[in-house]
């Protein structure tokens, strides 16, 4: 992967819950800081919720890749967390974490990323198996100065 972009080090990032999330997170954010490693093309690193709506109280670690001003990368935290109704999160001990799926551009002039993000995961037992529940949205982050 070729790219020319150097994107090693912290970033400081935004989330927006899109309209598809109900009434409740609709346009609601989240702040991040971000903290990159890479190397030709593959990322790693880890993310710090920072402030905003659904912060969870522990690191989520990030893998990825950059291909020229295109990012990917999945962020996972160590736990399974959830929004409750009211806006507080709740960690449910025995599911696995699920997968954040984030990807986006660069924009050069900005010197930031812009992009979606989407998760799916199963919530709640049913009587041959699991609902899923899906939350997205978009999210930016700009190189912190």
């Amino acid at each position: 992967m070729e790219n020319n972009i150097k994107v090693s080090g912290t970033w400081n990032g935004e989330l927006t819950f899109g309209e598809e999330n109900g009434p409740d997170l609709q346009n609601k954010k989240k702040n991040f800081r971000l903290v990159i490693e890479e190397d030709d093309g593959d990322i790693r690193g880890e993310c710090t919720d920072t402030g905003g709506t659904g912060v969870i109280p522990e690191p989520a670690s990030i893998n990825g890749f950059l291909d020229e001003d295109m990012i990917s990368f999945i962020k996972m935290y160590p736990a399974f967390y959830i929004i409750d109704p009211k806006g507080e999160i709740k960690l449910i001990a025995e599911k696995e974490p699920p997968e954040f799926n984030f990807s986006g551009y660069y924009n050069a002039e900005t010197d930031a990323f812009e992009g979606d993000w989407h998760v799916v995961f199963e919530i709640r037992q049913l009587t041959f198996g699991f609902a899923e529940y899906a939350l997205s949205g978009t999210w930016c982050m700009k190189r912190e100065s």
